[in-house]
């Protein structure tokens, strides 16, 4: 997702990219409960059949599972807010806070959609100036990337 707000006459704005995010955490927990009571039920009978090892296994096979939606979930909040003044462009990456900052001097920053070395994968999109460059919005797909670049190139250059 690609948001952006940028005022012409004063040169300030920013813009905001997020993955998209297809399931909410509470959507998440519904399919992890919904497959735990079924995998619950389904032990149980195998338990009383005498099967009792099958019971830990399906414990296991629902932490597997949780512990994989969590990083889904982890991985989604990432966010990337590029910040513009008149005079400056800052990078901030992070997921609740910003973690990692970058600042240039907006003249001298230079917008570069580099080709992916492998077909098939989507292009970087990368702001460089002196020498330093930073990919952004590696999350994206290419129609956001697309739009990213349109929107950097028109409130940059301008």
């Amino acid at each position: 997702m690609v948001y952006s707000e940028f005022n012409p006459e004063t040169g300030n704005g920013y813009i905001v990219l997020k993955p998209n995010n297809s399931a909410t955490w509470r959507f998440n927990m519904m399919v992890v409960a919904s497959l735990a009571l079924l995998g619950t039920l389904i032990s149980t009978f195998f338990l009383l059949q005498g099967l009792w090892l099958i019971a830990p296994f399906s414990g296991l096979e629902v932490l597997a599972l949780l512990g994989c939606l969590y990083l889904c979930a982890r991985s989604n909040i990432q966010t990337e807010v590029i910040k513009f003044s008149p005079d400056k462009v800052i990078i901030e990456q992070g997921r609740t806070f910003a973690e990692k900052s970058w600042e240039y001097h907006r003249t001298w920053a230079k917008i570069f959609v580099r080709k992916h070395k492998r077909r098939g994968h989507p292009d970087q999109v990368v702001i460089r100036s002196h020498g330093q460059e930073v990919e952004l919005g590696s999350f994206l797909n290419s129609d956001d990337k697309e739009a990213l670049v349109k929107k950097l190139r028109n409130i940059i250059y301008r």
